[in-house]
């Protein structure tokens, strides 16, 4: 290698370490539901596009949403009907990539499930840290009568008995009931995307600001991204070893039996749900069977724009 070429190069680097870094916060402790950032970060997309990015995850018991409304300068995953929820507290929030394309959540119960109906008078377990809204709206809508019962992470109280039914993600808490023992039957599932409720789950959003501040780098922060996920698609064993070096770095105690069953799931998620076709764009009809589930339900009191939740 020539003198000239290494003094190009630690002047490149020296360029990025310089560079202010663009700070990326996933909504949840390390996992594959974030496979396409670690190998978008691993196999150089975001060094490639000129950043300096730095992925921080939230904790089980993180404040990310407290961060959100002091204005931090962050980048961060989050569902779309948790974002128009903070849209409508006052948090101007502006999606610039929306991976996941399909609802994901579901309610397993351990009595069979004839309709909705049947889980009146049940106890539920949701997620304490958000990402409940859809099932509230759905509640609320039906007209059901149920207690809401709060859980951190894991499986404990619906294997235990202690809950009727428990609000589960495809890719996590079903295999964790399966990992369990558990012998969950067809009918014993209601996937909320099957009942009308088919709203898409993870983007990537920013403080309108902070967009407004750094959109040129951002916009490349989601183009690399996009190539990750795209990446992880294509090469899912060399992804899922990406995936298993970010949870031993992170402490996260899992194993790849249940990271594969997350990737291959958090992959299908990525595609429309007729189609399979992979946009990586937030629609705007998306964006109004949001706006007419949570605003019907109360969750929102004024509507939420495409507009507003696309552009600074």
């Amino acid at each position: 290698m020539s003198a000239l070429w290494c003094i190009f190069l630690c002047m490149m680097a020296g360029k990025l370490c310089a560079q202010e870094p663009l700070v990326f916060v996933p909504h949840w402790t390390a996992q594959a539901q974030f496979a396409g950032y670690y190998v978008a970060e691993a196999n150089g997309f975001y060094r490639d596009a000129g950043l300096n990015v730095e992925i921080k995850h939230a904790t089980a018991g993180g404040t990310l949403t407290d961060r959100i409304r002091k204005g931090e300068d962050i980048l961060f995953s989050m569902q779309l009907v948790s974002a128009m929820r903070l849209n409508d507290e006052g948090c101007h929030l502006v999606n610039v990539l929306q991976y996941f394309q399909q609802n994901s959540q579901m309610i397993i119960s351990h009595k069979p499930l004839t309709d909705v109906k049947s889980l009146n008078g049940q106890r539920i377990g949701h997620f304490r840290n958000g990402s409940s809204e859809l099932a509230f709206a759905m509640a609320r809508q039906y007209g059901l009568r149920v207690e809401w019962v709060p859980f951190l992470s894991n499986t404990n109280l619906f294997v235990s008995g202690a809950i009727d039914a428990t609000l589960a993600m495809s890719y996590n808490e079903q295999f964790q009931l399966k990992m369990a023992g558990q012998r969950i039957k067809p009918e014993q599932i209601l996937r909320l995307c099957d009942i009308g409720y088919d709203v898409p789950e993870d983007g990537i959003y920013v403080n309108a600001d902070y967009y407004s501040k750094r959109k040129a780098d951002i916009d490349k922060f989601a183009a690399a991204t996009k190539k990750g996920w795209e990446w992880a698609a294509a090469h899912p064993e060399d992804a899922l070893d990406i995936v298993m070096l970010y949870l031993q770095q992170n402490g996260v105690a899992s194993n790849r039996i249940i990271q594969q069953w997350m990737l291959n799931e958090c992959i299908r998620l990525l595609g429309e749900k007729d189609t399979k076709r992979r946009s990586y764009r937030l629609s705007e009809k998306s964006v109004e069977l949001a706006n007419k589930i949570l605003s019907e339900s109360g969750i929102i009191r004024n509507p939420i724009t495409y507009k507003h939740i696309t552009q600074p």
